[in-house]
């Protein structure tokens, strides 16, 4: 009867025994285990600016240092865009020259001198001089209108010929024409310039004349400014002519060769952080609260089955994972887990990302 009584008690310790390894933890000895794969934190680089690979200095495998330059592109371009930047600060900072000063104040003095003289209409003499011209196409006019006159007679007489009429006739009128040009342009003389012709060269004055006042102060200091900022900025593009390693770590994906064209923003290669590997355990819900983050922990992996490397709790998940369904009893909560990241201390870097490991947690620590 006893052993009989025995039996069922002997069946529930067996199948709790089962559920808690089938977890994948084991409470011994008041520690928690668990097991998982290594993996490590990776890194995809990249140029902002992209362009046409110009050489490719590491290779996959390898490992390479924080700084180490991966990738360059060709970067003509870039060098010119920067050069420009750099020679319009350098302006900005020292002002303009003496000889772009003279020729403002020159070009602003010329200005001057057309408005005052639209501003004050013509000069006397030139009134005179055109003057002058009317009557002497007048005189003319006159003289040629007679010459047709006794040509015009003639001809009807059949002294002259038809042709020397024509001639004569032909000649007045040109100095007829002759004399209304000049007429005209000495009533705009005496008329003075149109007012938007005095506008129009008022404008071209101040302006000119704001240019050399600018070149007299120098720029201002928001302009220096901007040149500064447009510098910097070329030179931040210029940096990204070159993909450098942001930590020490191992290519684990470079898929480039030379010549090839990278789109800006493009991940070009993978990189896994040497001195950031961690293994990811799961622990059920019943035994979540013995963890915290710091706690210290102890991995093993096949590898070196006789090492032991140290680690410490990083993250531990807000969320449970692996519910089939609504826990209802006590019993059903060990099917709940939580994860666990354990990050790895292994400044030997022998462990490498898809090892197995086994975890040791020490509550408590």
């Amino acid at each position: 009867m006893k052993r009989r009584a025995l039996l069922p008690i002997f069946v529930i310790l067996t199948l709790v025994g089962l559920a808690l390894y089938s977890s994948g933890m084991l409470h011994r000895n008041n520690l928690l285990h668990g097991s998982g794969t290594v993996e490590a934190h990776d890194i995809r680089v990249g140029s902002k600016v992209g362009g046409r690979i110009d050489k490719v200095l590491v290779r996959e495998g390898d490992s390479v240092k924080a700084g180490q330059v991966l990738i360059t592109f060709d970067d003509k371009e870039l060098t010119a865009s920067l050069a420009e930047a750099r020679a319009n600060a350098e302006k900005a900072r020292r002002g303009y020259r003496v000889e772009e000063i003279e020729e403002a104040r020159a070009a602003a003095d010329q200005a001057k001198a057309e408005y005052d003289q639209r501003l004050n209409g013509y000069r006397k003499e030139d009134i005179a001089a055109a003057e002058a011209d009317v009557e002497r196409a007048s005189a003319d006019e006159e003289r040629t209108h007679l010459d047709f006159q006794r040509y015009d007679a003639l001809a009807r007489k059949d002294l002259v010929s038809k042709q020397q009429r024509d001639t004569a006739e032909a000649n007045w009128k040109m100095a007829l024409a002759l004399k209304l040009n000049l007429q005209h342009k000495l009533d705009e003389l005496r008329r003075g310039y149109r007012p938007e012709e005095i506008e129009a060269a008022k404008a071209h004055y101040l302006e000119t004349r704001a240019t050399l006042e600018k070149y007299e102060r120098g720029n201002r200091i928001e302009d220096v400014q901007n040149a500064d900022a447009a510098l910097a900025y070329q030179e931040a593009v210029f940096r990204e002519r070159q993909v450098v390693s942001p930590a020490d770590a191992s290519i684990e994906v470079l898929d480039i060769r030379p010549g090839d064209l990278i789109a800006p923003n493009t991940p070009i290669a993978t990189l896994l952080e040497s001195d950031q590997i961690y293994v990811r355990i799961y622990i059920p819900e019943t035994q979540i609260g013995r963890v915290h983050l710091g706690q210290n922990a102890q991995v093993r992996v096949d590898s070196f089955p006789n090492q032991v490397f140290e680690g410490a709790v990083e993250q531990i998940n807000q969320q449970a994972e692996f519910l089939p369904r609504n826990v209802q009893t006590v019993e059903e909560r060990v099917h709940q887990v939580f994860g666990v990241t354990i990050r790895i201390d292994d400044s030997s870097h022998r462990i490498r990302p898809g090892m197995a490991a086994d975890v040791t947690l020490a509550p408590g620590s």
